[in-house]
């Protein structure tokens, strides 16, 4: 196995499953929701990375319906939705608030 499949094994769930993707999105803001009804952590940065996967979701279902079957952006695109979900979770637990 190379580098390139082993770092992209774990996308591999969410290619051409635009559902799948939709559902981590949805656990996303049903956590931001969670979060902020406790008012114990941050809530909003849990904010961004469940927007950025359901944008991920619209895109993914536009790149189904055109059956691109070369996904080049997912070198691009993976990276991102990688930090971006773990400085989401991160600083959504990192401190609590004071109020």
């Amino acid at each position: 196995m190379n580098l390139l499949e082993w770092l992209f094994k774990p996308i591999q769930p969410f290619v051409w499953h635009p559902e799948r993707i939709a559902a981590v999105a949805c656990v996303l803001f049903i956590a931001f929701f969670v979060l902020l009804s406790l008012r114990r952590f941050r809530s909003w940065p849990l904010l961004i990375p469940a927007c950025v996967w359901g944008l991920f979701a619209v895109w993914e279902a536009y790149c189904k319906a055109q059956k691109y079957n070369i996904r080049v952006d997912l070198l691009l695109l993976y990276p991102i939705l990688v930090v971006v979900t773990v400085w989401g979770v991160a600083m959504a637990f990192r401190s609590r608030t004071t109020a």
